[in-house]
């Protein structure tokens, strides 16, 4: 496994998920559940916390936007922390960096989400 991820709860409906290392088709099955079992305990807002991940593929990228979706239908909010230049190249190319809220820190992520509270 060339990836990790992490869950954690920061309040009653805000859940964390950290990804780190080479998230490819290996690793979006995991997020994918991580992202589900979030939401199944009541998230309304969901941090994905990519600062330690070195790669990104299309199929994780697709595990984002579907979530983007799926919470931005119910009223809430996906945010994700991602500061790594050429992560967010790939977001940009893909053009979704217009669609997504990507912040470069925990603090910018954190204010995004508590200012629509």
């Amino acid at each position: 496994m060339s990836y990790m991820l992490k869950e954690r709860a920061l309040s009653e409906d805000t859940r964390v998920v950290t990804v780190g290392g080479e998230l490819d088709m290996g690793a979006a099955p995991e997020l994918r559940g991580a992202v589900s079992r979030a939401l199944e305990a009541g998230a309304s807002t969901l941090m994905v916390d990519l600062s330690e991940a070195t790669f990104i593929d299309s199929t994780t990228i697709g595990v984002l936007v579907a979530t983007h979706q799926r919470l931005g239908l119910a009223g809430g909010s996906l945010e994700i922390v991602c500061c790594e230049p050429n992560l967010l190249r790939v977001f940009e190319v893909v053009g979704i960096n217009r669609e997504l809220s990507i912040h470069a820190t925990w603090d910018a992520a954190l204010g995004a989400f508590a200012g629509t509270r």
